[in-house]
């Protein structure tokens, strides 16, 4: 394992020549290596087989050559089987157009270990020009990239993705497996099914990240630009987003939404779960709110330059702004719940039991709070 590369499959010591390694009791094992000088080629794509385990690394070098190393592990019932697997799996590196390179990985596609007990593998290091563009797709094998590329476009099947150090637009998909970005500059679609999703310090120059989940938590970090995130039944975390001028967008469902340090315009929308919100400053548009069956709680820095629209069902709405904010309040509850406003300077211009109206300031922005059903809503000023 090459040091710093973290678990990155990092390959040593190949040899240029395939060698065949037979021990009594051991897997089968054959290592590769190929290479190939660049011309025109800004394209590196994969072509990965869809019956093989494994995982595939790549990361930068200087200079203008592509080079692959691999090794191909079987382990069956006996050696000589497990040779013959081997003998199946055809990896190529090969320019396929005037404009790309293409690495290939050929099994066929009814592979005698597929469904069995049988254990085949392929893990592959690739070392790239960092001018390089990444394309392709492979199904089962993770994908761990540390950049600097020129972008990265990959659409899977079970394989979970790791993406460091891009600057360019990353367009990825996987199902049932994680998800990982860190220290990309460039527009962001990430999309994956039951499996766990992170990104931490992203910087989007232009366009929009967006993330994409299904049954599986989102966890957003440290990001400049705007954000849109969704999944259902598992958290959303999102912390430290500067949206600018752009929006940040959280849904999920019967899952709760917790944001901390975040600034832009912010919308949050789940159902029975809470939603927490700790030093949001929405600096313009309309911000929404939702839940229901569940608190929301906000601490806002700031809200005088947007609307803010907070919606909640047969639960609590607490809002905590600062005290010297200029805006109109509308607050209400249906019968039975309750509105109470302590340590804010507010102008009543309607008060009764479950509705309240007034100005904080001289009312330049907009705050509207609504529970339908029993519920409190409770305004405090800090």
């Amino acid at each position: 394992m090459v040091k710093g590369l973290g678990y990155f499959v990092i390959i040593a010591l190949l040899a240029t020549a395939c060698s065949t390694v037979l021990i009594a009791g051991e897997p089968v094992e054959e290592t590769g290596k190929l290479t190939q000088a660049l011309e025109d080629e800004s394209v590196f794509e994969i072509r990965g087989s869809r019956n093989l385990n494994g995982a595939i690394g790549i990361v930068s070098q200087s200079g203008n050559e592509v080079e692959v190393t691999f090794r191909k592990q079987a382990r069956a019932e006996t050696q000589a089987q497990a040779k013959r697997f081997l003998d199946l799996i055809d990896v190529r590196l090969q320019s396929t157009d005037p404009d790309r390179i293409s690495l290939s990985i050929l099994t066929p596609s009814d592979s005698p270990w597929a469904g069995s007990d049988y254990q085949v593998s392929l893990d592959i290091l690739v070392r790239l020009p960092e001018k390089m563009k990444i394309e392709g797709q492979a199904q089962f094998m993770q994908l761990n990239v540390r950049g600097p590329f020129a972008g990265v476009s990959f659409h899977s099947e079970f394989s979970p993705l790791n993406l460091q150090g891009l600057s360019g637009p990353i367009d990825i998909a996987t199902s049932f497996a994680a998800v990982e970005l860190s220290d990309i500059t460039g527009s962001v679609t990430a999309e994956t099914r039951y499996g766990a999703m992170k990104a931490t310090n992203i910087t989007i120059p232009l366009g929009t990240a967006i993330f994409k989940n299904t049954g599986g938590v989102i966890t957003l970090k440290d990001i400049q630009g705007p954000v849109e995130a969704y999944t259902s039944y598992s958290t959303i975390d999102a912390s430290d987003i500067d949206a600018a001028e752009g929006s940040i967008v959280l849904r999920t469902s019967y899952s709760p939404i917790n944001v901390s340090g975040v600034s832009g315009e912010l919308i949050c929308e789940t159902s029975f779960s809470p939603i927490n919100i700790v030093d949001g400053d929405l600096t313009h548009g309309q911000s929404k709110i939702e839940t229901s069956y569940s608190p929301i709680s906000a601490e806002l820095s700031n809200i005088d330059g947007s609307k803010l629209f907070i919606y909640n069902n047969y639960n609590n709405i607490n809002l905590s702004v600062p005290t010297d904010i200029s805006s109109q309040v509308v607050a209400s509850v249906d019968e039975g719940g309750r509105i109470r406003a302590t340590n804010l300077p507010v102008k009543p211009t309607f008060l009764d039991v479950t509705r309240l109206e007034g100005l904080l300031g001289d009312g330049r922005g907009w705050i509207e709070l609504k529970v339908s059903g029993i519920g409190k809503i409770n305004i405090e000023g800090r």
